[in-house]
């Protein structure tokens, strides 16, 4: 009979080679079903998978588990050297069967045991990663190294790997981090399907509310600076959750999304009104030709009374819009809010930021607003735009990032998308050994200690905390740092591209990244499957990539 509850964590105690406490005495079991845990950057969500994976050792404690889980881990995609078969944990199965197949085994009978019943191995894992992937996979797919996959395409591997073993426990830490939406809504079915047992880490609010309970890893003095001693503290569902967290605090939250959507409505209402007054110009001059000028002139002027009025409205709609945003922001709690002053990163409109040409790019087939550029047009973007960076894993969207960040005419601040070893994130210019003062010296050299100091503390780093090495940190305080670095650096940045920028991190972090950018006043391209915070941004252009070409272990899009 199955045990009541096949993970039970009893007594936990865990802290670094350092020193540093993780968990002193945690308690707590996982029943059958999918639980989702949360906590804020830092807590040891990721910590206490690995514990409850055999892949760390408590100090003190016991962890008992029904049987040995499987485990997707962060840092699945910097196994580099390892091959799409060796990462869904079918190599050596699928090497059996083309030896027995293939009529060359040297010892039939080791091959048959290790066969055992698959011998439909080959069709149903390619079923699923054509399910994760959305894609035909050909045979040499399962060839492929983790190297020549994109971080998505290889988180989406390894989830197709976990779906074909059918494990009883399965342990995920942020699988929906670079999973494109195909990807994604493949994992939501898996997860509500599953009947054993699953705990999941993530910040993905759609999986949050397919969960059957939410439990979150709370430090048991809410007032330390650095909390050691966690609780786990359960709840009935991810709503359950939210009205926990009170009304004043979850509502305010909520009433910045709405503001921004709202801002973001009215942005977009406004340029799509000076799109059409464009054209109806455009075409009054046409007409103009084959009419007396006293009446093409009072047509003229008709029609800028027309478009004078309705720029006033727009104007007046989006000003009341950020009205609304600033009073719903300024509601917010403090740790959520990010303010600093970056006027030198502020550019007028027209501006030329980066262009290239089509025919330069060899990423895949690129449309805006639904039309594909031809190799004889540009890719430019130009004065403050902030542009929308969307297509399926693999199809070159960090590629296309790297490409514009070279071509450049201006400042580039780049956050790329990078996990560091040990599932701690990384960020590229960061030195681990520095401080974090001593980082963010190296990015301003013009700047004195004072006005660094200054600036950290709004990134919520007061006081003696810029003193601390970058090694200390936990991941989401890793992020702040390298975002402060890159806008704060000297020359300011007047381009910011994001590849993945919301990956890992916690719900009051994506906040504070919002309201951070919000101070932004250049072009801005990002990449990102996180539908919530595209959305927010209020983005003024969407490019979305699809693939080039078709090649032997990939047949075609699905789509």
């Amino acid at each position: 009979m199955q045990n009541a509850h096949p993970i039970v964590v009893d007594r936990l105690g865990f802290a670094w080679p350092n020193g540093d406490t993780v968990f002193d005495g945690l308690t707590a079991t996982f029943s059958q079903g999918t639980t989702g845990l949360v906590g804020s950057n830092g807590s040891g969500k990721s910590t206490l998978l690995r514990l409850i994976a055999g892949e760390l050792k408590p100090r003190s404690g016991s962890i008992t588990k029904d049987s040995n889980p499987s485990y997707l881990a962060q840092n699945t995609v910097l196994n580099t050297g390892r091959s799409v078969a060796e990462l869904m944990g079918i190599e050596t199965t699928l090497n059996a069967l083309e030896r027995v197949l293939g009529e060359t085994s040297t010892d039939l009978e080791s091959d048959l045991d290790t066969i055992g019943n698959d011998w439909d191995l080959a069709e149903r894992s390619t079923a699923i990663l054509q399910g994760y992937l959305g894609i035909g996979i050909g045979p040499a797919f399962m060839g492929r190294t983790v190297l020549s996959l994109s971080g998505g395409e290889t988180m989406a591997v390894a989830l197709a790997g976990i779906e074909l073993g059918a494990p009883s426990i399965t342990l995920l830490d942020e699988p929906t981090n670079n999973l494109d939406r195909v990807a994604r809504h493949r994992l939501y079915g898996v997860l509500e399907r599953s009947t054993g047992t699953v705990v999941v880490t993530t910040h993905d609010k759609t999986l949050l509310r397919l969960v059957g309970s939410v439990a979150e890893l709370r430090p048991v003095n809410v007032r330390a600076l650095r909390a050691e001693k966690m609780e786990m503290v359960r709840f009935g569902d991810w709503d359950s959750r939210e009205e926990s967290l009170g009304l004043d605090r979850a509502g305010a939250a909520r009433r910045v999304s709405d503001a921004r959507r709202a801002l973001a409505t009215e942005k977009r209402q406004r340029r799509e009104a000076e799109t059409k007054i464009a054209r109806r110009s455009k075409q009054g001059q046409k007409a103009a030709e084959s009419m007396p000028k006293i009446m093409a002139n009072t047509l003229k002027n008709k029609a800028e009374r027309t478009a004078s009025k309705t720029r006033g409205i727009m104007r007046d709609s989006e000003a009341s819009a950020e009205v609304d945003l600033q009073a719903a922001r300024d509601a917010l709690p403090v740790e959520f809010r990010i303010g600093i002053d970056l006027p030198e990163t502020q550019v007028p409109a027209g501006r030329d930021m980066v262009e290239v040409h089509a025919s330069d790019l060899t990423v895949g087939v690129l449309l805006e607003n639904g039309e594909s550029l031809t190799g004889t047009e540009s890719l430019a973007v130009r004065g403050p735009e902030r542009i929308s960076l969307t297509g399926g894993n693999g199809v070159g969207k960090s590629t296309l990032l790297g490409h514009l960040a070279g071509k450049a005419k201006v400042p580039v601040g780049f956050l790329r998308q990078r996990l560091g070893a040990g599932g701690q994130e990384g960020w590229e210019g960061l030195s681990e050994e520095l401080s974090m003062l001593e980082n963010l010296r190296l990015a301003a050299p013009g700047k004195t200690p004072g006005e660094l100091r200054e600036q950290l503390a709004a990134f919520h780093f007061r006081g003696t905390r810029a003193d601390e090495p970058v090694s200390q940190l936990s991941g989401g305080e890793r992020f702040r740092v390298a975002l402060a670095r890159i806008l704060l650096a000297d020359p300011a940045p007047q381009l910011l591209l994001l590849d993945e920028p919301t990956n890992n991190l916690d719900m009051v972090t994506v906040e504070q990244l919002l309201s951070a950018l919000e101070s932004f006043g250049g072009a801005m391209i990002v990449a990102s499957h996180d539908e919530d915070f595209l959305g927010a941004l209020a983005t003024d252009r969407e490019w979305e990539m699809l693939r080039a070409v078709s090649s032997p272990d990939v047949k075609q899009d699905s789509a």
